[in-house]
């Protein structure tokens, strides 16, 4: 089984899929974990302080890596009858479906999972989580890098919404 988590950032949905992952004895894969640990440490100095481009440019690249690893992870996992949790992976339908393919190609069930809130709610979780740095920060998001990620952000609509699992927070 393949548990997707997806939603706009600050919606909870790290906190939601590490629940959904004790609840569904599953295994959890969140991309910012991944990314945090295995890039942010070597990331050019003063990074945050440039143009978003540029820090997408470099992010998207890691982003790809850990993709591609964390998904021969959860290839073997599968491969062994344990579910996944994937936090992070999908933020418009393209990846959805992508997502959708892959449970299809390896004959196991698929669940999305739509975490929401307000968009004010959201903005000051972030904030706060820079703050706090909680159990759910992995890195400090930039006011430029929040409107940059709300932006692309696509939510379920449709046909996709209606088959989702959706929670407002």
């Amino acid at each position: 089984m393949i548990h997707l988590v997806s939603g706009p950032i600050g919606a909870g949905k790290t906190t939601y899929a590490k629940d959904l992952s004790i609840k569904e004895s599953s295994i959890l894969f969140s991309e910012d974990d991944w990314l945090s640990k295995l890039f942010v440490p070597d990331a050019p100095e003063g990074l945050l302080n440039q143009p978003m481009q540029i820090v997408g440019e470099w992010a998207t690249e890691k982003y790809q890596r850990c993709r591609g690893q964390i998904w021969l992870v959860c290839q073997q996992l599968l491969d062994n009858g344990i579910s996944i949790v994937l936090d992070g992976a999908a933020a418009n339908e393209t990846q959805r479906d992508a997502i959708r393919k892959k449970a299809s190609d390896n004959n196991v069930n698929f669940q999305l999972h739509y975490i929401t809130a307000p968009e004010d709610i959201r903005r000051k979780r972030v904030f706060d989580r820079n703050i706090v740095q909680g159990e759910t920060y992995s890195l400090e998001v930039t006011l430029a890098m929040y409107e940059h990620t709300e932006s692309y952000y696509e939510p379920p609509v449709g046909k996709e919404l209606s088959e989702a699992i959706v929670i407002e927070t």
